[in-house]
C-alpha cells in the first residue's frame, strides 16, 4: 500500500479536485496548506486549503505568487475565495512552501471574506 502525503502549513502541494459542482475549482492543481499543523496531526487525513489558477480574472480575494516560490514554475493565483477542506488522497506531488509573509497575506484575506459586517453609526 502507497504511503500517504503528509502536507505541512505553508506547504504548495498538486492536489485533485474533482469531482466538482457548479464554480468550484476542478483537476488537480497546485494548492496551499492552510490548516495549521496542530489540526493536521489531529485530523491526519483532512486539511485547509486554498488552490490556485493561472487565470487572473480581477477578484480582489486572490493573492498572486510569482515562480519559484511554492516550487512553481509559473506565476499563479491563490484564490482565497475558494478555500475549503480535502482529503489526504487527493494529494498528489509537494512543490515546495510559501514564504512567512505570503502565508501572512493570505491569513489576512481569508477572515475579510467571512467576517459579518456591522452597521457604523
Amino acid at each position: 500500500m502507497p504511503r500517504l502525503a503528509e502536507p505541512k502549513h505553508g506547504e504548495v502541494w498538486n492536489v485533485m479536485l474533482d469531482p466538482v459542482l457548479g464554480h468550484e475549482q476542478a483537476g488537480v492543481r497546485p494548492a496551499l496548506v492552510i490548516s495549521n499543523d496542530s489540526f493536521n496531526r489531529a485530523f491526519q487525513t483532512l486539511f485547509i486549503i486554498v488552490p490556485f489558477t493561472r487565470t487572473d480574472r480581477g477578484i480582489p480575494s486572490q493573492i498572486r505568487l510569482l515562480p519559484p516560490e511554492g516550487g512553481l514554475s509559473t506565476s499563479s493565483l491563490m484564490m482565497c475565495e475558494q478555500v475549503r477542506s480535502v482529503s489526504i488522497v487527493r494529494f498528489r506531488r509537494r512543490c515546495g512552501e510559501v514564504s512567512e509573509d505570503t502565508l501572512l497575506r493570505v491569513e489576512q484575506v481569508i477572515p475579510r471574506l467571512i467576517k459579518r459586517r456591522t452597521a457604523i453609526g
